[in-house]
């Protein structure tokens, strides 16, 4: 689970930083509404991927049991176990 955490925190760090290093900068900008939206857009992609690496996983117990394999034995006439088999639910 953290190979998967780590991948997914990688990943958003250098997407952010493709981003920031490919978008120009205005020194002078007066309308940021758009780097706003882009930023809010990002951190809320993060932070779903984090939160969904994060989240407990549930398992249902898998319960096994052996059961043995029956054969007609001609020479002891009667059955007899010939191996087990394990049956799970």
């Amino acid at each position: 689970m953290f190979r998967k955490f780590a991948i997914a925190v990688s990943a958003v760090a250098v997407l952010a930083t493709a981003t920031v290093a490919v978008a120009p900068t205005q020194a002078h900008a007066k309308n940021r509404a758009g780097a706003v939206a882009a930023g809010a857009i990002i951190g809320l992609a993060a932070g779903a991927i984090i939160a969904n690496q994060a989240r407990p996983r549930y398992h249902a117990p898998v319960r096994c049991t052996y059961r043995p394999v029956t054969r007609w034995d001609p020479y002891f006439g009667r059955y007899v176990v010939v191996a087990h088999r394990r049956v799970c639910y």
